[in-house]
């Protein structure tokens, strides 16, 4: 029989954090063909755009007065393009936040996720991995040397970006 104690430490029970000893940082090279690799999708999709741009705004503009005006094929391609762009960048919000991964990540079979282990969160990887590099990025001198600092800080053993380390981020090799 155990007496109360008032002058006793407490005792709590305390859950250990998920393992990060089975996950495998991705390799840096994998990284940046992940990174080149989304470039190119989004860069293929801006090159659709310009492909139908260079064909039909000329032929839209070489036609006489006939039953569609070019104001109104302006406005049509505006929108389709528009939706282009705006569909691309919610397919990759929806893969990040799903499984930690953009398109280029997940044929690379990389994800992000919390130093922990745990899955990100998408305020996380929106807020900080984003949308607060892009507003550093974005200021005048200063913003290009920190991003060349940012992606040289991925040679160091954690492999981890400045960006990776203001989110608490890292980004692993994908088992299965």
């Amino acid at each position: 029989m155990t007496e109360f104690n008032p002058y006793e430490a407490p005792a709590s029970l305390v859950a250990d954090p998920a393992s990060t000893d089975l996950l495998e940082l991705a390799d840096r090279g994998t990284r940046l063909g992940a990174k080149i690799l989304d470039g190119v999708i989004f860069g293929g999709g801006f090159a659709i755009i310009g492909i139908i741009a260079a064909i039909f705004i000329p032929a839209m503009l070489s036609r006489q007065r006939g039953a569609v005006s070019s104001d109104v094929f302006f406005v049509i391609f505006a929108v389709m393009a528009g939706c282009l762009i705006l569909g691309m960048a919610i397919w990759n919000l929806v893969w990040l936040s799903r499984y930690g991964q953009t398109v280029a990540k997940r044929i690379l079979k990389i994800r992000i996720v919390r130093s922990n282990g745990e899955p990100v969160g998408m305020g996380r990887l929106l807020g900080l991995r984003i949308l607060l590099m892009w507003v550093i990025e974005s200021i005048p001198l200063l913003g290009p040397l920190f991003s060349l600092v940012n992606v040289c800080f991925i040679f160091r053993d954690d492999r981890r970006c400045i960006h990776d380390l203001m989110a608490d981020t890292i980004v692993v090799k994908v088992n299965a």
